[in-house]
């Protein structure tokens, strides 16, 4: 069977392709045409970025260690009873002083004293038994000598009395123990000195040997404080420190006294201990303070202040500034200490030009604007103070 088309559809068919390639025609002539029109439009160029910069001078550099510090006592001792029992008087508080020989609390002294009586009962009975023993031995040894009984009953005699006068003896003695415990019951210090803590309050039953009290002796006076172990042989090297106390006054001297063998096993930190020098009433413990180590290095190096320096890829950074170009290029730089501002071991020299203010927005050869730029000044004396952060940069890098 043959298939015929129907004539009527072939026109609309016709129609609707050529309709459909008009179309498409003239989609295309659009496309082109909106190329154009593309390509002549002006590209906009990027406005150069203000920064402000700053001219590098070469100063002479104070290293400084500064750590942060707690004033403690060199001598702190832990105050119990000698015995056990209830507490029934607290005659201090936490931050009085105290005298040596002043009373600090009591325990109920009852049972002691039950005790003290019993021990001294028991002396008597054994005074008395040793008084018998003693006279019947003397009546034995005038029978032995005149014959009336024999070498064995007198061994025995003496051997009774010799007896009764060790109970006698262990009798005064325990009286003498009795007693001792029952003064034990006032707890009294032992030397003048600050009561920096309470460990036991009144109606408290305590144990022998509990502690009840901290006392500091307040004659010697420490500043107390951790440093990493890149900065142990340093902090050792100097010796000598300035502390400064965060609630003001005179700056103080100290002498380093200990440094721990070992490191804090939480931390990972050395404990050191700085002596202060003729420290005045007016330091008292728990104040915080401020540490500084101060070397003076031979060669003098540029400093850049911290807001200049970019840290990316395990290295730290400036930004230099041509002024020919206005342009800016990054190099690496190493670093001795981070604080107020920064000294320069390695990556730029005198003279060099850097910026200072937005160094993170920026990228390599990017065309800026100077807004500001000045030489940095030596200060009054020549010398420039930096500080060293531990745990914020390295000396040898700029590793974190």
């Amino acid at each position: 069977m043959t298939e015929h088309s129907d004539p009527v559809l072939l026109p609309t068919l016709a129609t609707y392709r050529s309709s459909s390639l008009y179309l498409a025609g003239m989609l295309l002539c659009m496309a082109f045409a909106l190329g154009a029109c593309d390509s002549k439009t002006p590209v906009a160029q990027e406005a150069p970025r203000p920064v402000r910069t700053l001219v590098l001078q070469i100063q002479e550099i104070d290293v400084i260690g500064q750590f942060p510090a707690e004033i403690r006592p060199r001598i702190e001792s832990a105050l119990g009873f000698r015995v056990g029992g209830k507490i029934i008087e607290r005659m201090v508080q936490a931050g009085q002083e105290v005298k040596s020989g002043q009373v600090l609390a009591r325990l109920d002294a009852a049972d002691l004293k039950l005790n003290e009586d019993a021990s001294r009962a028991q002396l008597a009975a054994a005074q008395a038994e040793q008084q018998q023993t003693r006279a019947d031995l003397k009546r034995y040894t005038e029978l032995r000598d005149r014959g009336f009984i024999s070498a064995a009953q007198y061994d025995a005699r003496k051997a009774a009395a010799d007896a009764a006068q060790a109970r006698y003896e262990q009798a005064r003695a325990s009286v003498a123990v009795q007693a001792n415990q029952a003064q034990y019951a006032a707890l009294i210090a032992n030397a003048e000195g600050v009561v920096t803590a309470v460990d036991a309050e009144v109606g408290q039953v305590v144990a022998a040997g509990q502690a009840v009290f901290r006392v500091a002796g307040s004659n010697a006076k420490e500043a107390a404080f951790q440093v990493p172990e890149n900065r142990v042989d340093q902090v050792r090297r100097a010796g000598l420190a300035e502390v400064e106390l965060w609630a003001g006054g005179p700056i103080l001297q100290g002498k380093v006294r200990e440094i721990a063998a070992s490191a804090d096993a939480l931390t990972r930190a050395f404990a050191v201990r700085v002596s202060l020098i003729d420290p005045p009433p007016t330091v008292q413990f728990g104040m915080t303070a401020t540490v500084r180590f101060t070397a003076r290095r031979t060669d003098a190096l540029p400093t850049v202040p911290l807001s200049a320096l970019l840290h990316e890829q395990n290295q730290t950074w400036v930004w230099l500034f041509t002024a020919e170009t206005s342009k800016v290029h990054r190099v690496p730089v190493k670093v001795l200490t981070v604080g107020d501002s920064v000294a320069v071991l390695e990556g730029v020299q005198a003279g060099a030009e850097v910026v200072t203010a937005g160094a993170h927005m920026l990228r390599e050869g990017q065309t800026v604007k100077r807004l500001e730029s000045e030489s940095r000044p030596a200060s009054a004396q020549g010398v420039a103070r930096t500080v060293v952060t531990p745990g914020v940069l390295e000396a040898s890098g700029a590793r974190r």
